[in-house]
């Protein structure tokens, strides 16, 4: 079992279902996450990543997958937050197109759909414990930018 030390962790959840936010944010104190944020969209987490640096951003990548993957492709650009932050994908298409798409955008794992609450918390396990091994790089730079 992967251990964890969620508690130094900060993750955001952007997901346009409050029920699928609360869930996955429920499965992160699991992990001992206890600091969590929520957007129902990209537009409402640029000031969330902006104010909390996260060590993971969670994503739905369902329906029109663009702004979510427009979203991940600024954040690597260093448009905002940090450009090493963890992004896991949660996506209907397990299809290599949209992975391909995803990976070439910075997502750096996918989830597909159903969720599978073990697979949730194995892989944002992981990433988190990546983040924490890793030093970030450079400074947060506005949006305005």
């Amino acid at each position: 079992m992967l251990r964890v030390d969620g508690s130094k962790a900060r993750v955001l959840v952007i997901h346009p279902s409050a029920h699928m936010r609360r869930l996955i944010i429920t499965l992160m104190a699991a992990l001992g996450v206890k600091a969590c944020e929520e957007a129902r969209s990209t537009v409402q987490a640029i000031p969330l990543v902006l104010k909390n640096l996260p060590n993971l951003i969670v994503i739905d990548l369902g329906g029109d997958s663009t702004e979510a993957l427009l979203f991940a492709h600024r954040l690597r650009r260093g448009e905002f937050g940090h450009a090493d932050t963890s992004v896991l994908g949660i996506s209907p298409s397990s299809h290599h197109a949209m992975l391909e798409l995803a990976w070439e955008a910075g997502i750096s794992d996918m989830v597909p759909t159903p969720i599978s609450a073990i697979e949730i918390i194995q892989r944002a396990g992981a990433l988190i414990e990546e983040s924490h091994r890793r030093k970030p790089l450079g400074g947060t730079r506005s949006a305005a930018e």
